[in-house]
Parts: C-alpha cells; structure tokens; sequence
C-alpha cells in the first residue's frame, strides 16, 4: 500500500519528463510565429518595406515555427545520446531508446519543413522570415551554448564528477554547434563579409626597393673587374706601349730613315 503512492508518483515524474520536450518546441514555435507577426506588423507600416507585398509571409513563419519546433526536439534528444556517450555508455540501453525517438521526429519534422514545403513559397525571393527564424535559433541556442561553456569550465575546474562535466560538455557541443550554424546563416543572409587584411606600407620615397642599401647585384662595389679599368687592367690596349708594328722609324721601304738618293 505505502508503494502505491510512490509509483504513482514516479509515473507522473516520467510523464512529466516525457512531455517537456513537447512543451519546450511549442513554446518556441509559438513564441517565434507570434514575435514575428508582431515586427512584421510594424514593418509593412513602412513605405518602402520589403514584407508590405509579401502575401506568403504567414505561411512561411508557420513553417518556419514548425523547423524550429522540430530542430528543438532533435537537438533535446542529440545531446541527450552524446551525454550518454561522453558519460561512459552508463544506464544500459534506456539513453538511447530515449534519445532515438525525438532525433528521428524532430529530424524529420526540420526536414520536410526546410525541403518540402519552404520551396513551395517564395522564401528565395523574399527571405524575411528566413531571418527572424535563422536569427531566433543564433540567439537562443548560442546563450545555451554559452552557458554551457561556462558550467563546463565551472566543472573542470573544480574537479567535479564526471557525469556533471560530460553533460555540460554534451550541452556545449550541441548547442554551441546549432547556434554557429545559424549565426553564419544570418551572416550570409544579410551579406557581410570576411575581414580585409591591412594593405602592407610602402616603402618611404628617395630609397630603392629593398631598403637603403643599393640593389644586391654587384654589391656597392664597380662592374666585374673591380676598380681597374676594363679586361686588360691599366694598361694599354693589346701590343703594349709600343708603336705599332714596325717601331717609330719610317714606313718600310722608304730608305729605311734615311733621305732619298
């Protein structure tokens, strides 16, 4: 009789846990479809709005609500799984029959959303919604991330268990992944770009290239042969200092110096 109340008790607790995951993506989706409306609203006041002649922009929050829905479940039972795995494989098989079923459903759901009935509209025309939704999943999932940054190095620093660190390693991981993910996704959306290395400084006026000293051909130094004059040295051309052929006497044959007779 005493056990009565206790297993009861323990069935509430597990139907309690079976359906957080449920409430946790409606609470998502709904909160995501309503804030949406809501700045839509207010942005087709504008006159040059892009969503004033959007007639799809319902349909598309809906189904974006739904993708958000669906990547909620999933991600729930992914890091559920991977915490099991860091964990040691401990408590049997029960962590991975729990893990399975949300994976495939919230994977699933995500996938007909984002395959199926999204291109059926005119998201690549007009990606507004893509934004809000991209940009609720880059807030929401990178502080998860965050926060789980901060309980994991809170666990290692101060030697806790290991069950404690590996979930905060599981929830990192998972969520950190899902909001850089959608973080680049934004960013690509709104067209940012990769930073722009600071051009090198030129070299000052008056010095050649290289730095002061002159061009490294030759060094400061004269033209192969060093400071001589050119091949032959400081000496006169080939034949010495001589006359030329036939000394410094007259033109042969012309009485050899001497007057004609």
């Amino acid at each position: 009789m005493d056990d009565m109340p206790m297993r009861g008790g323990m069935g509430m607790a597990d139907a309690l846990l079976t359906l957080l995951p449920m409430f946790e993506a409606a609470a998502l989706a709904v909160g995501f479809v309503v804030f949406a409306y809501l700045v839509v609203t207010i942005d087709r006041r504008r006159d040059n709005s892009p969503s004033k002649e959007d007639t799809q922009v319902g349909v598309k929050l809906v189904l974006y609500g739904l993708t958000l829905a669906g990547i909620q479940i999933a991600a729930g039972g992914l890091d559920g799984l991977l915490g099991y795995v860091l964990g040691g494989f401990k408590g049997g098989a029960g962590p991975i029959k729990g893990a399975i079923p949300p994976i495939l459903v919230g994977g699933a759901t995500a996938f007909v959303m984002l395959t199926m009935m999204l291109p059926r509209t005119n998201v690549k025309t007009a990606p507004q919604a893509e934004r809000y939704a991209v940009g609720v999943l880059a807030t929401v999932y990178g502080a998860l991330g965050i926060g789980a940054a901060s309980g994991f190095l809170f666990a290692l620093f101060n030697s806790a268990p290991w069950m404690m660190t590996s979930s905060s390693l599981s929830h990192l991981i998972v969520y950190g992944a899902i909001g850089f993910l959608a973080l680049n996704r934004l960013g690509s959306l709104s067209g940012w770009s990769a930073p722009q290395r600071p051009a090198a400084p030129m070299a000052p006026a008056g010095y050649p290239q290289g730095g002061g000293y002159p061009p490294q051909q030759g060094g400061g130094y004269p033209p192969q042969g060093g400071g001589y004059p050119p091949q032959g040295g400081g000496y006169p051309p080939q034949g010495g200092g001589y006359p030329p052929q036939g000394g410094g006497y007259p033109p042969q044959g012309g009485g050899q110096g001497y007057p004609p007779r």
